[in-house]
């Protein structure tokens, strides 16, 4: 069996200890990976259910994201006497379920504009789940890794933890006290991450981190780190659903004289350069003439000048050609 080293949150590694230390498995502590379309960039990726107890009658169920960091270099890790020649590391974190939610029910929608009609909450399960698996096969062929199977998509819509949220991107209707039909809705989407983002552009939260702190940026910052698990589609209407055109404008505004002091001071340089090359080249006023004429000679040249060179052949006779 592989040994990994992994971060997970606290209140789990709780939970594993207290099991850990217990000689039959805890029976209020369950486990299962899953394999979903991330909802960003729709490839598989794998996902934690994890649920566990709080006090005698509390069961809490979250949704874990699992990924691995590899190292650029090689690594291994030392865990007690055991050496673990992969590296990785294996981070689990918490996600909301509303994002896997908003991408898995709005897979079967048509692409026209209309908001399609209600249905039960099984119908609509089904038909995500053959809808998604249908499209991974044809991913799997190239990369087995990439399937996600109609199986794994219902246990995870099943969920009693995932059933609460589906009211947080769909429309729903009560039509009998057994009878509640769902239609997902884009509207409602927007209108739940825009909660998101007001919550996430609170100062106490924004300046945990070093950017622009205008109520505008901070709108910004909240959009940006939702954007991680959300479709391009859906993060462009959820910034055009704010006026940013202020901070836009004041953005453009700081880059401009950035801007045009670096072509200033290009344009200097360039026109320093010319006239000194100008000046190397063309000498006006003759002074470079005299300062040929008036440098001073070495020591030595001025003592060959005054040596007797009477009798003595001149150098070019010396490359001359002999006569035969």
């Amino acid at each position: 069996m592989s040994t990994h080293l992994a971060i997970l949150p606290l209140d789990i590694i709780d939970t594993l200890t207290a099991r850990l230390n217990q000689e039959n498995r805890h029976p209020s502590y369950a486990t299962q990976f899953l394999r979903l379309p991330h909802p960003r960039t729709g490839l598989a990726s794998l996902f934690l259910h994890d649920q566990h107890a709080q006090g005698d009658t509390t069961k809490t169920s979250s949704i874990l994201e699992v990924q691995a960091i590899s190292p650029t270099n090689a690594r291994t890790w030392f865990i007690g006497e055991e050496v673990v020649a992969d590296g990785k590391l294996v981070v689990m974190t918490p996600m909301d379920p509303m994002f896997l939610l908003m991408y898995l029910l709005r897979a079967p929608q048509t692409r026209d504009g209309s908001k399609g009609n209600f249905r039960p909450m099984q119908d609509i399960i089904e038909e995500v789940a053959a809808t998604i698996a249908d499209a991974s096969k044809k991913d799997a062929q190239k990369d087995p890794s990439l399937n996600v199977s109609a199986d794994d998509i219902i246990s995870f819509l099943s969920l009693d933890f995932v059933q609460s949220s589906i009211k947080r991107v769909c429309d729903v209707k009560v039509i009998t006290d057994e009878i509640t039909v769902y239609r997902y809705s884009h509207d409602v989407v927007l209108e739940n991450l825009k909660r998101k983002v007001g919550r996430l552009s609170e100062p106490r939260v924004a300046e945990m981190s070093r950017t622009l702190l205008l109520e505008s940026g901070r709108i910004k910052l909240a959009c940006e780190l939702l954007s991680q698990y959300l479709p391009r589609d859906i993060l462009q209407d959820l910034i055009a659903s704010y006026d940013l055109s202020k901070l836009d404008a004041h953005v453009k505004t700081r880059a401009k004289p950035a801007k045009s002091v670096a072509a200033g001071n290009k344009n200097q340089k360039r026109k320093k350069d010319t006239e000194a090359t100008a000046n190397a080249d063309v000498d006006t006023s003759g002074d470079g003439d005299k300062k040929k004429k008036g440098a001073k000679s070495s020591h030595g040249v001025e003592k060959l000048k005054k040596a007797n060179v009477a009798g003595m052949s001149k150098l070019s006779t010396f490359f001359t050609k002999k006569a035969a």
